[in-house]
């Protein structure tokens, strides 16, 4: 409570708009997903199909993040917020009016350009406004605010679809756009930086060991996480015969234990070596991942689902906080570039994940699906600990217990 009191207008301002941000990015994100059974059936769609669909994305993002994480180093991080959410905006526009489901890819693709220039400014824009200290708080709350968004996002959507219609969802997330966009122009200020600064470039900051393992990490649990997108509404709908809203709150399971783990794990960064702290919880959910298929009514499943959620955002969490201590207070210059790498290895997770989700399941089933996952995870987990001490080096500390604290 103490840390919100002391804040200048200026800190709560950026780090309200960095929560509404990329809250809505990934309630639009998310809300499709209960969606899934429809464009399935109205489309014809195959797995495969539906797996592009969720990649596409990701694709995007991928494609043009090192253009706005440049961008926002240059000339500040409110355009390319603002510019960011008008595209989102028009990404909405076209996934009410899907005329085929090319239509509905388009309209992916274009989220996932709004999300590269949100993203990376406003990630870049808490980095700006606080110090190392405070960073894994405040990088907490971004991570529950993307928590929030899945979180909602999909019941939500299924609520709205089921009793308003198609239409209803995205309606409802336009008006929020707009009143954000409407409240940034006004309000949002960008943090002076000293001109004297040289940005560093993605590929400068990828020879630095420490950023490459942390980027691994947040891989390796995105990718389970967007692997489960396109194939566990199909097999709950078959399995557990359920429908959009069901569908809705399983994934509001997943996303509520990660997102009451984030702030939870932005403390146990700051007690404890914070790789041990995302390597325990890539183990937990390596090994918590094949209960979802093995759960044999809707209380395991609730269960099996929670327990992954909690491992992945114990897992995830605190990536954003490790990253940015990578750098020093004095290199505000390159935190565009820096949080543009989170959002390119990101993008090929959530491209990885969905598309071989959908291919292997195709070729498969679900069940072996996720089993297969599960060893790529507990591999994935292994390599990374081997590598953990040579990789992190004097990164991977502790914070001293007396180190200075900045609020104002």
């Amino acid at each position: 409570m103490n840390f919100f009191k002391q804040m200048s207008t200026k800190k709560r301002l950026g780090l309200t708009f960095a929560i509404a941000i990329i809250f809505l990015d990934m309630l639009l994100y998310s809300v499709i997903i209960p969606l899934t059974p429809y464009y399935e059936g109205t489309f014809e769609a195959s797995s495969t199909m539906i797996g592009i669909l969720f990649s596409s994305y990701s694709v995007t993002l991928l494609l043009t993040t090192t253009y706005f994480g440049n961008l926002t180093d240059r000339i500040g991080r409110k355009k390319p917020i603002i510019i960011g959410l008008i595209g989102m905006s028009a990404s909405t526009i076209l996934f009410s009016h899907p005329i085929n489901f090319e239509m509905l890819i388009i309209a992916r693709g274009l989220q996932g350009i709004a999300s590269a220039a949100t993203w990376t400014a406003a990630l870049a824009l808490l980095a700006d406004l606080f110090v190392k200290k405070e960073r894994a708080v405040v990088m907490g709350f971004a991570m529950t605010s993307m928590s929030a968004g899945t979180l909602l996002g999909a019941p939500i959507g299924g609520f709205l679809v089921e009793f308003g219609g198609y239409l209803a969802p995205f309606y409802t997330i336009s008006v929020l756009l707009l009143i954000t966009t409407v409240f940034g122009l006004i309000y949002l200020q960008d943090e002076k930086r000293p001109v004297i600064q040289k940005s560093k470039k993605p590929l400068d900051l990828l020879r630095q060991p420490a950023v490459i393992w942390i980027l691994m990490i947040m891989v390796v649990s995105e990718g389970t996480l967007t692997m489960l997108e396109p194939i566990l509404p199909i097999y709950l709908s078959s399995t557990f015969s359920g429908n959009s809203i069901f569908i809705g709150l399983m994934f509001g399971v997943i996303t509520l234990a990660y997102g009451i783990m984030a702030p939870i794990s932005g403390s146990l960064v700051i007690k404890y070596t914070p790789s041990r702290v995302v390597l325990i919880g890539l183990l937990l959910g390596g090994l918590f991942l094949p209960f979802v298929v093995l759960a044999q009514s809707t209380l395991q499943l609730v269960i099996a689902l929670a327990l992954l959620g909690g491992s992945m955002g114990l897992a995830v969490s605190p990536t954003l906080t490790m990253l940015g201590d990578t750098q020093g207070d004095g290199d505000q210059s390159s935190y565009g570039a820096l949080y543009s790498l989170f959002n390119i290895f990101f993008a090929v997770a959530a491209i990885i994940g969905p598309f071989f989700g959908g291919v292997l399941t195709d070729v498969f089933s679900a069940k072996i699906t996720i089993f297969i996952t599960s060893g790529v995870v507990l591999l994935g987990t292994i390599g990374l600990s081997v590598t953990r001490k040579i990789s992190m080096g004097k990164q991977d500390c502790v914070p001293a217990p007396d180190a200075v604290q900045r609020i104002d």
